[in-house]
């Protein structure tokens, strides 16, 4: 099987191309207007680190369980800068900020999750039942964020035992059932969990979900979305016992059914048939911490393993393929405290390594790259600042034997500044280097195989990419009334992103080179709040324009990213605190997207409605009642940010877009023991 280089991806010369923000003139002008107290603002949907350098959305287990949380779109439903594309599981990929996942720093507890299985479908699945929280770092990335981070991070962290065990409890579960209409799916998930020793904890959690095909937006069924997935998860944690915090976890995930050979497409008998398919995961993890009280010594240590493996069978033929990353590597680093505690001197040194092994066929490649880094992060009076450079050893070696390797450095910087009055104002600018990039591993065997040739392009160059933000924030209180809250952050970010390493073939010779140009993400990403008693609302708002090389527009580019109309998403809930009731509902909605290269269908606009509720009895508070009514006017549309098949394409293939799900009832109910 081979790839064909796409016709732009050939041109030299880049156009520089000015990007103007759609109107956020009256958002600013409320961020500047006169001051106020400012407090901490509670943000329900989205919380924010304290550390603003870093500023990281948050998504922690309160919010997935209130929105009964199945895969990667419900986990970033409500954080603007992540949008995820694909129907199912078996097809999501993440974008940050309309870059694909396949350019992120993507971890579970620290282990690397950055293999690159097959372009059509998911490079990786993770079961929200399991997680304490999500990080999303899509702004310029400190030294000790981890290698790779070319568009930014993804951190998921799980759950200990610790966090579910209720005060003065030794042991505990939890049962929870849950149904979804538009798949027909049921949904079992049991965790059990104790304190085996002082400070030490042990989780064992197991989930199974089986779903039909599901029913789209005016009643049809879209073939090959039905299927299985499965999740174990166990994690002993010792925490705080002295000095030392250790944890150490194991994971299985999979993801099976009759699926098609492309599951981001429509299945069509000739070029898009039914396969069985198994997806699987295995991630272990090891962190270790020590913090004996002394300002020099804070350590933290990470080992991992971890593998993504795809099987399939073809239904019409028997003809099986397989592909497998496996993934090992750590961390090791210490934070120095020194000088003035004003200052709050904060020095980490560390080093990095990963390396990633694909296969297929008989064939394999290698990555790895090891990193020295240092970030130093301190305050001088109302001003935070944050710098610090990475240096990266890397080296690929690809399936005819010939290499890339280099070392390059990393530097970065980040300010953030306490105006007064609740008003902040932040800038920052980092780059990063890629150079241990293998290909996707179903396809590495192309150009190897009898009467094939690769070539490495004389030259090959790392990829680079390089960001800044700027951007203000306000928070305050007694705006309206005396008892309401708001809140106002605005960001826009220019990401360059250079030497992209693609593949073409013509003929028997597949050639891998550097995409020549630049590739440019850059807009405007806001968030704004209100809140008044029990009754929060969030909106938010992202717009960017995603080009290439040529100044055209990137849609559908798998491997490199997929620019949407713009996104805008309004939350609104209220809060009863008795009863523990939470009711809500949320609109997301893409505008048109009609500037487009020539050739490329306008992708039409949409808005989804979902309605949610959460129920704590009072004379039962250890079950939690939840339902939810989601795409509410059972709207018929197609994502945005899911693969659009063009008129021209080979083969011949019916154009246009797989349908995503219509109105879906969910109900769940979760005792805790």
């Amino acid at each position: 099987m081979t790839v064909c280089l796409s016709s732009r991806h050939t041109v030299s010369a880049s156009r520089a191309t000015v990007f103007t923000p759609r109107p956020l003139v009256a958002a600013i002008a409320l961020l500047c207007a006169g001051t106020v107290n400012a407090e901490p603002l509670q943000m329900q949907t989205l919380q924010v680190e304290e550390d603003r350098l870093e500023a990281t959305a948050v998504v922690d287990s309160e919010e997935l369980a209130l929105h009964q949380a199945r895969d990667l779109k419900d986990i970033f439903r409500d954080t603007p800068s992540v949008t995820v594309g694909g129907t199912t599981a078996s097809s999501e990929k993440l974008y940050v900020r309309g870059l694909e996942d396949t350019n992120l720093n993507i971890s579970i507890d620290g282990a690397s999750q950055n293999g690159y299985l097959f372009h059509h479908s998911s490079n990786f699945n993770i079961e929200p039942e399991l997680l304490k929280r999500a990080e999303v770092q899509a702004g310029p990335g400190a030294a000790d964020n981890g290698p790779n981070a070319l568009g930014g991070s993804i951190k998921f962290v799980t759950k200990d035992a610790q966090d579910l065990l209720k005060p003065g409890q030794s042991v505990g579960g939890m049962v929870k059932g849950s149904t979804e209409s538009a798949a027909d799916a049921v949904k079992g998930t049991l965790s059990v969990y104790g304190e085996v020793a002082p400070n030490a904890g042990l989780l064992f959690t197991t989930s199974a979900r089986n779903s039909d095909d599901y029913r789209t937006g005016g009643g049809d069924e879209e073939e090959g979305t039905g299927g299985h997935q499965r999740s174990y998860f166990g994690k002993f944690s010792l925490l705080d016992q002295g000095a030392h915090s250790l944890r150490l976890s194991a994971e299985h995930n999979e993801d099976t059914g009759i699926y098609c050979v492309r599951p981001n497409m429509e299945c069509q008998p000739f070029n898009n048939a039914k396969v069985d398919t198994e997806l699987s995961r295995d991630t272990y993890t090891a962190n270790y911490d020590f913090e004996p009280g002394s300002r020099l010594v804070d350590v933290h240590a990470n080992v991992f393993h971890s593998s993504t493996e795809v099987d399939r069978t073809s239904l019409a033929t028997g003809a099986s393929s397989n592909a497998k990353v496996e993934s090992v590597g750590g961390d090791l680093n210490n934070t120095f405290r020194f000088g003035p505690e004003a200052m709050n001197n904060r020095l980490t040194l560390g080093s990095d390594y990963v390396e990633d092994e694909s296969s297929t066929a008989g064939f394999d490649e290698t990555a790895r790259n090891i990193a020295l880094y240092a970030q130093h992060r301190m305050t001088l009076g109302a001003v935070d600042l944050s710098f610090g450079a990475r240096v990266d050893d890397y080296r690929t070696e690809y399936a005819n034997g010939e290499t890339l390797d280099d070392t390059d450095v990393s530097p970065n910087a980040s300010l953030n500044w306490r105006v007064g009055g609740g008003v902040e104002l932040f800038t920052g600018y980092a780059t990063a280097v890629r150079g241990n990039k293998g290909r996707e591993a179903l396809l590495i065997d192309g150009g190897v195989g009898p009467g094939e040739t690769l070539v490495v392009e004389p030259g090959l160059e790392a990829e680079t990419s390089r960001s800044t933000e700027v951007g203000a924030r306000w928070k305050g209180e007694g705006i309206l009334t005396q008892r309401d809250r708001a809140g106002l952050e605005v960001t826009y970010f220019d990401t360059h992103f250079d030497n992209y390493i693609t593949e073409g073939s013509a003929g028997d010779v597949t050639t891998i080179t550097n995409m020549e140009g630049i590739v440019t993400s850059k807009g405007v990403e806001a968030r704004a709040t209100y809140g008044l008693g029990g009754w929060d609302m969030t909106l938010g708002y992202l717009t960017m324009d995603l080009e290439d090389n040529q100044g055209e527009t990137v849609v559908d580019d798998m491997g490199l990213g997929n620019q949407t109309g713009d996104r805008w998403s309004l939350d609104n809930r209220y809060t009863f605190a008795d009863p523990q009731l939470t009711l809500g509902w949320t609109v997301t909605a893409y505008e048109r997207l009609t500037d487009l290269p020539d050739g490329q269908s306008e992708r039409a606009g949409y808005a989804t409605h979902d309605l949610y509720a959460s129920w704590v009895p009072g004379d039962m508070p250890d079950l939690t009642l939840t339902a939810g009514i989601y795409n509410l006017f059972d709207k018929e549309y197609s994502d945005q940010n899911t693969f659009y098949l063009e008129t021209n394409s080979p083969r011949g293939i019916t154009p246009g877009a797989i349908t995503s799900p219509g109105r879906d009832v969910r109900l769940s109910a979760a005792y805790r023991f």
